[in-house]
């Protein structure tokens, strides 16, 4: 259904265009069928005049019903259907809440210190137990227990059934403990990039990101966690021994 109402809102012009000159012909159609009308003698020509005049009437009210419904189709319905735009795009503002879906509104303001950082110190990542391996709703990168810094892209899929938006979710020691949207997505990813996410708010040390999936319900599969330790903006990975 999602994809005849695009198809009927791209080809809108086109038919407006064609219903435009119809009505043009309809209308000269019927001045044509009065003018007959009038000079007509027999009854037969008179028949075929009226005839010519009620076709012409209903071409004009077809055309006007059309016109109507793909306005209607292109100004209303497509606009209100998910998916609006091509291409992820991130929310500017962090928010803050204790459940998948946005409640209370916190900014996070640059806290970044110069902390030592030990990538040993990240908690591993079981699929089994954190929610990746569902099918449709995972994060392929960053990998568990990778260290980040400044624009972090995500990779992987974001394509469920009655799917309705995405969004990645963070939580560590800028947060307080919360779980903090950083970026929500109108539209599906079968197997791809996501997003990007920004770091360089947050403050050096260990943090989860997870993705949400969500449904027009509100309801959503188990989401992926991913163990993450981020850095401070422009420093590299810690090599090890």
């Amino acid at each position: 259904m999602e994809t005849i109402v695009q198809f009927v809102a791209r080809i809108a012009p086109f038919v407006y265009g064609l219903a435009a000159i119809g009505v043009f012909f309809a209308i000269r159609g019927i001045a044509q069928a009065t003018q007959a009308l009038r000079v007509a003698v027999f009854g037969l020509e008179r028949e075929d005049a009226k005839e010519r005049r009620r076709r012409s009437v209903n071409a004009i009210l077809s055309l006007s019903g059309l016109s109507l419904v793909v306005y209607i189709v292109s100004n209303v319905i497509e606009p209100n259907l998910a998916g609006v735009s091509n291409e992820p795009t991130a929310t500017p503002v962090v928010f803050v809440t204790e459940e998948p879906t946005g409640t209370e509104i916190r900014l996070l303001y640059p806290t970044i210190t110069s902390t030592i950082l030990v990538g040993a110190d990240l908690p591993t990542s079981d699929p089994s137990i954190n929610g990746c391996e569902i099918l449709g709703a995972n994060i392929s990168n960053p990998i568990a227990g990778q260290t980040v810094s400044g624009q972090v892209t995500v990779e992987g899929q974001a394509n469920i059934l009655n799917f309705s938006e995405y969004k990645f979710e963070l939580r560590g020691e800028s947060t307080g403990g919360a779980w903090v949207v950083v970026g929500n997505y109108p539209t599906p990813v079968s197997d791809g990039f996501l997003g990007t996410w920004d770091s360089t708010s947050l403050s050096s040390g260990n943090y989860t990101l997870r993705l949400v999936v969500l449904r027009p319900d509100g309801s959503f599969p188990t989401p992926c966690e991913v163990p993450l330790l981020v850095a401070p903006s422009g420093s590299s990975p810690p090599v090890s021994p």
